[in-house]
């Protein structure tokens, strides 16, 4: 597990509610503190939806971060940074393949429960975390290794 500490933070910011520097992500969670709390579940809720677009929807447990970006950034936006968030963001299933290929891994990609990425911030500072969820325990560590890899040559360009 690697935690990078982001030094542009205002550069990391754009990216992360502006740009599409998360968008090949689900969120799983978050915490916005500002002048009251804001507690985020990014599970979808099926009942919200009509059977056709549940169809559509069903194919990630988790909202679409590409999707709600827009709604988080409205409560942030202002004059005051917010005082702490946290966010728990989930690589979409269908790109785990992806990163197992790219390290040349022999594990399979029904093993793999979720790669994650943790954003951190406080008024201290914005620190991002790899980590890796597995299906069962297992002793080897190089998926972790390439995650945590993987996670630094994109936060590269924000240290």
């Amino acid at each position: 597990m690697v935690m990078i500490e982001i030094e542009n933070i205002k550069k990391f910011m754009a990216g992360f509610l502006g740009g599409n520097l998360f968008d090949d992500f689900l969120m799983s969670e978050g915490k916005l503190s500002m002048n009251i709390a804001y507690e985020f579940d990014g599970k979808i809720l099926k009942e919200f939806y009509d059977t056709e677009e549940w169809e559509e929807m069903k194919t990630y447990p988790y909202v679409m971060w590409q999707e709600e970006k827009e709604k988080i950034f409205s409560l942030v936006k202002g004059k005051k940074t917010p005082l702490s968030f946290q966010f728990v963001m989930m690589l979409k299933p269908d790109l785990v393949s992806n990163i197992l290929a790219k390290y040349n891994l022999a594990i399979r990609e029904d093993e793999v429960a979720g790669l994650f990425i943790n954003i951190l911030y406080d008024r201290q500072g914005l620190k991002c975390t790899a980590g890796v969820s597995r299906k069962t325990f297992v002793l080897d560590k190089t998926l972790e290794e390439a995650w945590d890899q993987e996670v630094k040559e994109r936060f590269l360009e924000f240290l």
